[in-house]
């Protein structure tokens, strides 16, 4: 049976590789047990920052903080007065991708799918607008009157 693969952080034991040494501190895909042989090095990347706490290399600073980043700062990239609409916006993702619009000085929207985390957008996450999608008939209608 193999463990399930996901974004860990880790501290190297041994190592062959000349990227890294005993003691060395890893973050990106491994499977999550407690020991794992990592045949594919290039998949981790040394932590270099630890001033931080080592959980933001599976949040912010990790795969959710780097598509929010990107999708947001790269692809998308509004203007500071501009509207933003984030879908599964309490997710890993869209709760980031909503404070760095705040942070842009966007008016922020998003959906979730519960009561309480549309609340948790609006009261702890800072959007100006969030709606539950589920109750929601017209979501063009949602967002034209939340806007």
């Amino acid at each position: 049976m193999q463990p399930i693969a996901g974004y860990v952080v880790a501290k190297v034991i041994d190592s062959g590789h000349s990227n890294f040494k005993k003691g060395d501190l890893v973050w990106g895909v491994a499977g999550c047990e407690e020991y794992s042989i990592i045949n594919a090095p290039e998949a981790l990347f040394k932590i270099q920052h630890t001033d931080v706490p080592l959980s933001y290399y599976t949040g912010i600073l990790g795969m959710a903080g780097m598509t929010a980043y990107v999708g947001f700062y790269e692809i998308c990239a509004p203007k500071k007065g501009e509207y933003v609409f984030v879908s599964v916006a309490s997710g890993a993702v869209g709760q980031l991708v909503g404070q760095f619009a705040k942070l842009s000085g966007c008016y922020v929207v998003g959906s979730a799918g519960t009561k309480e985390k549309v609340d948790l957008l609006k009261n702890k996450y800072g959007f100006d607008e969030a709606f539950n999608y589920k109750e929601e008939q017209d979501l063009n209608a949602a967002l034209m009157r939340l806007a």
